[in-house]
């Protein structure tokens, strides 16, 4: 870097950039945004920093943040974006900048469901903190409030009138360590800018990863793991070598798996980890308490299990003799007085309550162990819930960013909770092409999920192509990308995929051929995900094939948007997977949820007509019995449900809004010409009206989906509605147009 210049911008504030005075070449431009201390604290790390990110092709800006306002830096990012010379691609947010917390927006988000409009919830707990306020720059925001109690937060709603689509501009990044156990803010800063700095001259391809599974992630289904495996395989090929390549461990491993986990993560020649995994954010969910291995355990856990009940009665205001005499009638037989011995002795009570915390710190990982566990991996993509939650005091993601050592570069981690069946990885195959960390989450954005560190980061191509993948992404030559989807690597094909659906020629039957003759589990799921977006003929076509799916993935996520589709051709296709005797532990599940949607008649007629074929079963009309009952209860519950409380005037206004939202992941598609007369009329409660028109934008591919959209756009311009009800029947129209 030859030198550093000072701008004073006369509209906003001051702004350093930092660039090559003598460089004509049109790169893309690149922003760090620090504030003012973390940049006093850490300059020679930041300024080395901002040479790198130059020595990697991009043209850095070193923008410090005087503003502290979300507003400010959302319009500098913009301004740095329509730069005609160098138009930043991405931007990385250092230290202590503004937090956005979004209301108004959980279709975004893929499991945040929690009531705003109940008094009970604070706003911390609804609002999603997310940096898609930054980098999307075609959504708008209507500022609410700068929080009293903590300045860093903005609230922020978002508005009807933008598309209700998440596809950010720019990819964007937090570095963000915090004054806790683990250590002081500027030293953690420092330490992980030094490790980013000689990090960079290492010739590091993607070749080795590991990925781990935790008690109770997608129903422990041992056929999505065994496939996850040939999809990483399908994604790097270049790993189906002698030499191992991707691990694997399960929490059923041994009693406590964590040790295991974090000796894996310490191994400095692992390059990218996924750990799947449930989550909050200071805890890694790992496992459960472990089963008994001898008899000996099994009557000291029982023993352990009635003392806790007898504790639990006597805090209620039972009798020893009532407590037992419920123990005994839940048991079917009489449970020896003995067994409750100690439990109201004070000295047993510390024992066992040290037992608990002592089995806690065995079976889970919490943010605590990072002052002596320090993870080499130099990419890590954690699926917890709330694992990403920068804004609190101290979260899992920094532990794995800022801790000692030559270790953790990038994170991939939730803001809040987050659901399990979604493809978090659609994109990571492109890492092994060298595409740059930032674009890999920008082409797979979720509002909850985020990047964390250097988003400039990548690693060493591990193969040759004619092409930079970087700059192949702004290619928008058609010609192309058919190209890369006939001859590239699944990644690639992947990538092409999605540029010829956002294209301005409609390329759905050569996506729909693509779905049909590949070979590639990860490229027909990624050809299913992007006719989703057309929403017509072809796919309904390919979804009704993927129900099918060799692909555990695909097969799972295809139930999922059957239910969500509604097309009664989709029936048959539910009907067989309910009545497989070896069908998939997640998709079991799923296929029950998706049946919530679906007309019972027309369920149950598919299934009397196909059951007979069946020929497996040993008693063959009782499990038929049994799964017809299922079938019945599976597509009768929401139904009855929505009629018995939304429908029901003599309900309270709290059970109506229950029977609306009980839609949003239920999209009844039978009930649609039923909910929309209730939407016209503008004497309903306006917030029964409100939260029934965010129910009403779920179904997004339904194809009655265009029904939703004319009368959501009449709402929206008719003045008889409140200006609430306007806006959210605006949202609903931009998410169900086609």
């Amino acid at each position: 870097m030859k030198r550093i210049r000072l701008f004073v911008n006369s509209i906003i504030a001051s702004v350093l950039f930092l660039s090559v005075v003598s460089c004509n070449k049109a790169i893309p431009g690149f922003a760090v945004i620090i504030d003012p201390a973390s940049y006093n604290e850490a300059k020679a790390e930041i300024d080395r920093y901002c040479s790198l990110v130059e020595s990697r092709g991009l043209y850095p800006y070193l923008v410090i943040d005087r503003w502290r306002q979300p507003d400010s830096i959302r319009t500098e990012l913009i301004r740095l974006h329509n730069d005609k010379k160098h138009p930043i691609e991405g931007c990385v947010f250092i230290g202590d900048i503004p937090v956005v917390m979004v209301r108004d927006a959980q279709h975004f988000t893929t499991a945040l469901k929690m009531d705003q409009y109940n008094p009970s919830f604070s706003r911390n707990e609804y609002c999603v903190p997310s940096d898609r306020f930054y980098d999307c720059f075609d959504l708008k925001f209507d500022l609410i409030e700068q929080d009293s109690a903590r300045s860093e937060y903005f609230f922020y709603s978002l508005r009807g009138d933008c598309p209700q689509r998440l596809c950010p501009t720019i990819y964007s990044a937090r570095i963000f360590p915090r004054d806790n156990e683990t250590g002081n803010r500027y030293d953690k800063l420092r330490r992980y800018m030094q490790r980013v700095n000689e990090a960079d001259n290492k010739n590091n391809p993607l070749d080795k990863m590991f990925y781990f599974s935790g008690e109770g992630y997608i129903s422990e289904s041992v056929d999505a793991r065994i496939d996850e495996k040939i999809e990483l395989y399908d994604q790097f090929p270049w790993m189906k070598k002698q030499k191992q390549s991707i691990e694997y461990i399960d929490h059923k491993r041994e009693k406590f798996v964590k040790n295991r986990l974090m000796q894996q993560m310490q191994y400095k020649d692992i390059d990218f980890a996924i750990l799947h995994h449930h989550g909050a954010f200071d805890t890694e969910y790992l496992s459960v308490y472990p089963d008994a291995e001898t008899m000996v355990e099994d009557v000291a856990m029982m023993r352990r299990f009635m003392r806790e009940q007898m504790r639990e009665g006597n805090r209620k205001g039972m009798s020893k003799q009532e407590v037992m005499r419920r123990i005994n009638n839940y048991f079917g037989c009489e449970v020896p007085e003995s067994w409750y011995k100690g439990a109201l002795d004070p000295e047993q009570i510390a024992r066992d309550e040290q037992d608990d915390i002592d089995e806690e710190n065995n079976i889970n990982l919490h943010f605590s162990d990072f002052t002596y566990y320090h993870p080499q991996v130099r990419m890590v993509s954690l699926d917890g819930c709330y694992n990403g939650s920068f804004h609190r005091d101290e979260s899992i993601q920094e532990g794995y960013l800022f801790g000692q050592g030559n270790g953790t570069i990038v994170v991939l981690a939730n803001t809040v909770n987050v659901l399990q069946d979604k493809w978090a990885d659609h994109f990571i195959g492109l890492m092994g092409l060298g595409m740059r960390a930032g674009h890999m989450a920008q082409f797979g954005a979720f509002m909850e999920q985020h990047l964390f560190g250097d988003p400039t980061f990548s690693f060493t191509p591990a193969v040759k192509t004619d092409f930079d993948v970087n700059d192949a992404i702004n290619n928008a030559n058609d010609g192309f990308w058919k190209k890369q989807l006939k001859d590239g690597y699944p990644a690639m094909q992947i990538l092409a995929l999605n540029r010829l659906r956002n294209s301005n020629r409609n390329y759905s039957d050569l996506i729909a051929d693509k779905f049909k003759t590949s070979h590639s589990g990860i490229v027909r799921l990624a050809a299913l995900m992007e006719l989703s977006g057309y929403r017509d003929e072809n796919f309904v076509e390919c979804l009704a094939l993927a129900l099918d799916d060799s692909h555990e993935m695909t097969q799972r996520l295809a139930v999922n948007m059957a239910g969500r589709s509604g097309d009664e051709r989709l029936i048959p296709g539910l009907v067989r997977i309910a009545s497989k005797n070896n069908t998939s532990e997640r998709i079991e599940f799923d296929v029950t949820n998706a049946f919530h949607t679906f007309d019972s008649t027309m369920v149950l007629n598919e299934f009397d007509k196909y059951y007979p074929t069946v020929d497996c079963y040993l008693n063959h009309d009782s499990i038929g019995g049994l799964i017809r009952n299922a079938l019945h209860s599976f597509t009768t519950t929401i139904p009855t449900e929505v009629n018995t409380r939304l429908f029901d005037r003599t309900a309270t206004q709290t059970q109506r809004k229950a029977g609306a939202r009980a839609l949003r992941n239920n999209p009844v598609h039978s009930m649609i010409p039923q909910l929309l007369e209730l939407l016209d009329n503008p004497d309903e409660d306006d917030l029964i009206l409100t939260v029934l028109w965010e129910a009403m934008g779920w179904y997004d591919l339904s194809y009655r989906a265009e029904e939703i959209a004319s009368a959501a756009l009449k709402t929206s311009t008719d003045e008889r509605f409140s200006e609430r009800v306007r806006n959210e029947a605006l949202k609903t129209y931009n998410r169900t147009l086609k």
